[in-house]
């Protein structure tokens, strides 16, 4: 049986993670996570390198900027989850595709998958 493509989960909401862990295993992604912190994120990230990545901007006094700093250096495709709107999120990555919370969060699949394939 083949392995299913892992996605990095770095959310701090333990709600929003369960959502959105839920909908990764639906779809048949596995799920490395959820992690609360940019500190976690990063560690999973140095020990092994997901196929795509779903992450909270604004983690617990952090955002995860540096985190999209080494998954865009590594060519790893992720997309922002955030409560802010797509303007305020972040100059350094234009072109990530930003999902708002909590509606937003339903487009996950979808934005991976074109990401990814």
């Amino acid at each position: 049986m083949a392995e299913l493509p892992r996605i990095l989960l770095v959310e701090d909401d333990s709600r929003v993670a369960a959502r959105i862990a839920d909908m990764l295993e639906e779809a048949d992604y596995a799920v490395d996570g959820p992690y609360a912190t940019l500190a976690d994120g990063m560690a999973a990230l140095a020990t092994r390198f997901p196929a795509g990545a779903v992450l909270d901007l604004a983690l617990r006094g952090s955002d995860a900027g540096l985190l999209a700093d080494d998954l865009d250096a590594y060519g790893i495709p992720y997309v922002f989850c955030s409560g802010a709107a797509r303007h305020a999120v972040t100059g350094t990555h234009p072109h990530t595709p930003v999902l708002t919370k909590p509606d937003g969060i339903r487009d996950i699949i979808g934005t991976l998958d074109r990401l990814m394939h």
